[in-house]
């Protein structure tokens, strides 16, 4: 069974939302899960209400719970780009964070690309690593996008995230051969959910709240978890943050939502 850390994206103040950070925390243990991914904008919602990072650290540390994933740093403009990193750097270290997620939001020209490098070499001096994650509406949209990156940035421990959302919904299509061409050491983590096929037009509104639990929707997940999991040596290694943005089950209850997502992601690793 693959490492799951649950998403606190679909419950974050992003959505309006209230910052019930030890409910979420409460969730994810009674549901079994082995991990939280906290995205950013929960992490701000809860250090604004008094809670510093190293308390929310002592809380996962009570419920086992450990930091897979912090959604995420945006790389682009220099000014930016260094406030982030200053931002990310400090929750990694105190969260104890495997990967940091970035989204590169300016064209890819050499500067862009050497802040990569930079933010992949500082995260990896904190013992975390950076999750170059691609998908439409940024400036990295593939598999081959990605490793490209990697290969210009030459960092170890730097990687690719699989998103199965936007790997299934790229507008070529699945890029299969460019993913089982993808170094072992070039593969960070999947962000796991299914969906079905949207018109172009609805297709930012339909990432952030039409996605569907895992094994709901039309996506060929069995083959590319199974794909991965070589990439990792065996299933057992697998990073999975488990990301199901769904206004459906925003209506779910913490606890409910976080079981609802542990079941559906189990059930596609039946041993």
């Amino acid at each position: 069974m693959p490492r799951l850390g649950l998403a606190t994206l679909n419950h974050s103040p992003l959505h309006g939302l209230p910052t019930q950070w030890e409910a979420h925390l409460d969730a994810a243990s009674l549901a079994g899960y082995d991990a939280i991914a906290p995205d950013i904008f929960w992490l701000r919602a809860i250090e604004a209400a008094g809670v510093p990072p190293e308390q929310l650290a002592a809380a996962m540390s009570d419920r086992s719970l450990a930091c897979m994933e912090i959604a995420g740093i945006a790389i682009g403009e220099e000014e930016a780009t260094q406030a982030e990193l200053s931002e990310h750097l400090r929750y990694a270290e105190v969260l104890g964070a495997e990967f940091v997620n970035a989204r590169i939001v300016s064209p890819l020209d050499a500067s862009v690309t050497a802040r990569v490098r930079e933010c992949a070499e500082a995260f990896g001096r904190v013992g975390t690593r950076l999750a170059i994650e691609f998908s439409r509406g940024t400036q990295l949209n593939s598999v081959s996008q990605g490793a490209a990156l990697l290969r210009e940035i030459d960092v170890p421990g730097a990687g690719v995230t699989l998103d199965t959302w936007h790997f299934f919904l790229h507008p070529q299509g699945a890029e299969w051969d460019a993913l089982e061409a993808l170094p072992s050491s070039s593969f960070a983590n999947v962000q796991l959910s299914d969906g079905v096929p949207y018109e172009e037009g609805a297709f930012g509104e339909a990432t952030m709240n039409r996605r569907r639990l895992p094994g709901e929707g039309d996506f060929e997940l069995a083959r590319c978890l199974e794909l991965v999991a070589t990439k990792c040596g065996d299933a057992s290694a697998l990073p999975i943050v488990v990301e199901v943005l769904s206004e459906a089950e925003r209506q779910y209850s913490l606890a409910d939502f976080a079981r609802r997502t542990a079941d559906a992601s189990r059930a596609l690793f039946p041993d």
